[in-house]
């Protein structure tokens, strides 16, 4: 009976962050090549034959990242994929997964670009799966550059990431122009896209114009979505929201990856995002941190989550004004959950009240499995597993003191019993007087990070009463929302498919 074929190997430069010069990678390739050779040895000896089978892949995954390419080094090492004197066919046309992220910092435009299109080409035969041209500066240059690992990968392309990239509104409309254009072969690479990731760029709300398209034209296939830290404002996050409400139950049904930080959705947004995560039934991690959401969208937020009956597993709305009313929509969630494992909540407003409202919660988490094997087990068993499987919890920075304080050391128990799976909690940047300091960092331990931004020198809590029925404390008719914005979102999604857009630009 013969081995197992060996897996195919990852090429990846060695060394720290440095230039690369033509000489150093030949230094590279003559490492690259032993590996191949090494490989080939030990594919042969597991087939038992002399020759390689041209369907046998060596390598299939190239990762140049970290590392800033000459013009020279990237012609040695473009030369070094696409030659088929040393293995038929070329090594590149074989590569499936290309990291290209971060290969031109320092050089001069001209030959950053030359860099980045010669790299690139490389791959123009290649049936690429995944691309990460991340960290790399491009403008309508660097895109043109890099045609050949976007619209050449039409057929195989299903993971994009580009990231810290300095798109601007007209670079990302390029790069929708590709990502949507069925080309010769009427083949969309967005039609095969299950990751898609821009984050940190500086596209704004033209950014938003162009990633509606590119999402109007994405299928149930997709399962990652990052679109966050693009500077948008409120009618190109409404946008974003409002297409994807549109996309339908089939085409989000399987995102389990949901990343739209720093988008200012509002009113509007949110009951528009709200439907979209209603039909998010896999969605495992969902981040809204700065969103704008205040109560209101917060309470959406969490009642889609719920309604969808989604596994999430890690939960982050931190910088969103909540208060403690909002807590409430949060605490609801808690309370039915049975997945969330990471709930980030930091730089809002929910004072002492809005955290005891969620200690309390995370408290009933455990009491309600209590009560399901009272009602349940008939043998009488004392033991229960709680619910509350929460490993990292962030209330930093929410004016909390002594009330809050102690409400989340009974939440904890005396000794972890009512949290067991914590791992790490973060209540830096709020106001707990020094023996409330003190129990925590005794009752947390090594999980309780920094305390060093703790305002102890005033009691935050005098004027709030520990005892009081915060059911009471109702909220003012703050009247009903105006739902349209200066830009009519749903009728601007509609148009997303190919009519000029002047509003946003």
């Amino acid at each position: 009976m013969s081995a197992p074929i060996p897996p195919p190997i990852s090429l990846t430069p060695p060394g720290e962050r440095e230039v690369v010069e033509e000489a150093k990678a030949e230094e590279f390739t003559r490492l690259w090549k032993e590996q191949l050779e090494e490989q080939k040895k030990k594919v042969l000896a597991a087939t038992g034959k002399t020759e390689l089978d041209e369907s046998v892949v060596l390598c299939d995954k190239i990762s140049l990242t970290n590392k800033s390419y000459t013009a020279g080094a990237a012609v040695h090492i473009a030369s070094f994929l696409t030659a088929t004197d040393g293995t038929n066919p070329s090594i590149a046309s074989k590569i499936t997964v290309a990291d290209l992220s971060d290969i031109i910092a320092s050089r001069m435009e001209d030959e950053g670009l030359q860099v980045l299109q010669t790299i690139c080409d490389a791959f123009a035969h290649s049936s690429l799966i995944e691309v990460d041209l991340s960290d790399n500066a491009m403008g309508s240059k660097g895109i043109k550059a890099c045609r050949a690992v976007l619209s050449g990968q039409a057929g195989s392309l299903e993971r994009l990431s580009l990231c810290n990239n300095g798109l601007s509104g007209t670079s990302m409309q390029e790069v929708a122009d590709i990502l949507t254009d069925g080309g010769e072969d009427d083949e969309i690479v967005c039609e095969r896209l299950k990751k898609i990731h821009f984050f940190n760029n500086m596209s704004g709300d033209v950014g938003c114009v162009a990633f509606a398209r590119i999402l109007s034209r994405c299928t149930g296939r997709l399962t990652d979505v990052r679109f966050s830290g693009t500077r948008a404002g409120s009618e190109g996050s409404a946008l974003i929201a409002s297409i994807l409400e549109g996309m339908g139950d089939e085409k989000v049904k399987n995102i389990e990856r949901l990343d739209l930080a720093d988008n200012s959705f509002g009113p509007e947004g949110a009951n528009n995002l709200g439907t979209a995560l209603g039909r998010c039934s896999n969605l495992k991690y969902l981040n809204l941190r700065d969103c704008l959401l205040e109560d209101d969208g917060t309470g959406i937020v969490c009642r889609a989550i719920w309604s969808s009956d989604s596994p999430i597993e890690h939960l982050d709305i931190s910088g969103n004004e909540i208060t403690r009313h909002g807590a409430k929509s949060v605490a609801e969630l808690i309370e039915e959950n049975e997945t969330l494992k990471v709930l980030l909540l930091e730089e809002n407003e929910l004072t002492s009240l809005g955290v005891k409202t969620i200690a309390k919660a995370l408290e009933g988490a455990l009491d309600g499995a209590k009560d399901d094997v009272d009602s349940d087990d008939d043998s009488g068993s004392p033991e229960t597993k709680s619910k509350a499987i929460i490993e990292e919890l962030s209330l930093a920075t929410n004016e909390c003191g002594r009330i809050g304080g102690k409400a989340i050391l009974k939440a904890y128990g005396s000794a972890g019993e009512n949290m067991p799976c914590l791992k790490k909690i973060d209540l830096n940047g709020n106001m707990f007087p020094e023996d409330i300091v003190e129990s925590l960092t005794s009752a947390f331990g090594d999980k309780l990070q920094s305390m060093d931004e703790n305002d102890d020198e005033e009691d935050v809590d005098e004027d709030i009463d520990e005892d009081a029925d915060e059911d009471e404390d109702e909220r003012e008719d703050e009247g009903t929302m105006d739902l349209k914005g200066a830009v009519d979102v749903h009728e601007l999604a509609k148009s997303i498919a190919g009519v000029k857009i002047d509003n946003l630009c």
